[in-house]
């Protein structure tokens, strides 16, 4: 076996296969290490379902990440032939006053601008 690698990638969860496979996909010669054998119960993105959001609030500058992403994801579909990504619709509902203070101020505002701006709105 050739021990020379061009990138080792250590844990082998969401971040670190999507980086794995990028790498592989560029011609790089690789390695992923990861502490446990897949698939586990024991990472932080196990499990079966996720969810992403294509406007965030947080910042209109995720919205462009978020987009890529559902390239990257609709891709995978394509050359492994399975079924990944659902896209559905969201709704969300707040109160008014203090009951509708987030995390982020404008949270609200934030998103629909950032859905608006992309063409997602």
């Amino acid at each position: 076996m050739d021990k020379a690698f061009d990138a080792i990638v250590l844990g082998l969860g969401a971040m670190g296969s999507a980086t794995l496979w990028q790498l592989a996909r560029r011609g790089a010669r690789v390695l992923g290490l990861d502490r446990h054998s897949p698939p586990h119960d024991r990472g932080s993105s196990h499990g079966d379902t996720r969810i992403t959001r294509l406007a965030i609030g947080e910042g209109a500058a995720y919205t462009p990440l978020a987009l890529r992403s559902h390239e990257l994801w609709r891709e995978i579909e394509r050359e492994t032939g399975a079924d990944l990504l659902t896209v559905t619709g969201g709704l969300v509902i707040s109160g008014a006053g203090e009951r509708a203070q987030c995390h982020v101020p404008g949270f609200f505002a934030n998103t629909l601008e950032a859905a608006r701006r992309h063409g997602i709105a």
